[in-house]
């Protein structure tokens, strides 16, 4: 019981993590992830929050997701999926209506907010992942679907379709899709795969020891 505690603690950590680097994302205004930016693009429509319509958006994904494939949804899919939109929401109100934050920002300085935040995301990820408690819908949504096909498509062209068909919705809804959109896509993935093993090492052999 105490090493499932330490995993859901964990979990928090990791999606509070990432919660901040997307909100730090929309504040650089040079794009977030495609999926991120689809549900921004459906809220300047509909006034939904961007918390609101990730919840909306992966419900059927989850509902796919646990049908097909329901050892990938733990209580971190709960948690993530519910969660990393409001504290994004949370974080960007603080930054953006009670003077946190200048909006008006050098390109520079937005360019450096972006390369952070990504390695914070990044970050968030790998912890959340070390968890071990289950992912987020959209993350596993490709799994699922590559198993559909039998293999013969494999996760990293289909989650590049996933990401490339949010990105064009949220263009033509009004969103960002920048260069870290394009980061987010291209740079996530191999990051994640150089910091989560040492992430992970650091945080099993310290903290999720029974």
């Amino acid at each position: 019981m105490k090493l499932f505690l330490k995993r859901i603690f964990l979990a928090l950590i990791g999606f509070a993590v990432i919660g901040f680097s997307v909100s730090i994302l929309r504040i650089a205004d040079l794009g977030i992830d495609p999926l991120g930016a689809m549900c921004l693009g459906i809220s300047y429509h509909t006034g939904l929050s961007f918390g609101a319509l990730l919840v909306i958006v992966q419900t059927p994904l989850l509902i796919m997701v646990f049908i097909r494939q329901r050892k990938l949804v733990g209580l971190g899919t709960v948690i993530g999926m519910f969660g990393i939109g409001y504290v994004v929401d949370f974080l960007y109100f603080i930054f953006t209506n009670i003077g946190v934050v200048d909006l008006n920002i050098a390109l520079p300085i937005r360019i450096t907010m972006m390369l952070i935040a990504l390695v914070i995301l990044c970050t968030g990820a790998s912890i959340y992942m070390t968890a071990d408690l289950g992912m987020i819908p959209f993350d596993s949504a490709g799994f699922v679907f590559e198993d559909m096909t039998g293999g013969k498509v494999k996760f990293k062209w289909i989650r590049l379709c996933m990401d490339g068909s949010c990105a064009i919705a949220a263009i033509i809804l009004g969103a960002t899709v920048g260069i870290a959109s394009a980061a987010t896509v291209f740079l996530a993935g191999p990051l994640i795969a150089f910091l989560k093993p040492r992430i992970g090492k650091v945080l099993e052999s310290k903290f999720l020891t029974s």
